[in-house]
């Protein structure tokens, strides 16, 4: 199989592995003040490369109770009912919907689910890299907190977050035929 010109991947699906992969984000005051970043958790995903990239897919889940920042308080809350609601709704996940070239790499339109609602997002991809075994990817994309159902803390915090993937896609070996 041959890697495909315009993604630099070679068709076929791979993984995401959760050990290699990191999610960050980041949330400002309304006022402007200290931005205040979290991380969470990719608890696991599939990257489906095909030979037109445009009819690539992909899919990525995060532990909604692994929100950590450096304040354990403020974790607690935005784990919390008020926010994330992680004991009714323990994952956030995404599914992509559309695949389209951009001047610095690609735009994948998606739908992001939180707290049983859901929303649409696009995520900036940036050309993969090969590692050893698969590929290295990052992508970024800005969340409209209020549409994606987190409507509290509206008086303190941005209502756009920012969430940046730095994620390991590892090769499925292919189908034996």
């Amino acid at each position: 199989m041959t890697t495909n010109q315009l993604t630099g991947i070679r068709p076929g699906t791979y993984l995401l592995d959760p050990a290699r992969s990191s999610c960050r984000i980041t949330a400002t005051h309304v006022f402007g003040l200290r931005p205040v970043t979290g991380t969470m958790t990719l608890t696991g995903g599939t990257v489906t490369v095909a030979a037109d990239p445009e009819r690539s897919i992909a899919s990525a889940e995060l532990d909604a109770a692994s929100f950590l920042t450096d304040d354990p308080r403020r974790d607690r809350d935005v784990r919390g009912r008020r926010f994330l609601d992680t004991a009714n709704h323990p994952e956030i996940g995404f599914r992509s919907t559309g695949l389209h070239p951009d001047p610095e790499g690609w735009r994948m339109t998606g739908v992001l689910a939180v707290r049983g609602g859901y929303c649409d997002v696009t995520v900036n991809v940036r050309p993969a890299v090969p590692v050893g075994d698969g590929y290295r990817l990052t992508a970024a994309c800005v969340v409209d907190r209020v549409a994606a159902g987190v409507t509290a803390g509206r008086a303190l915090i941005a209502r756009h977050i920012r969430i940046e993937l730095d994620l390991c896609a590892i090769r499925l070996p292919a189908p034996s035929t």
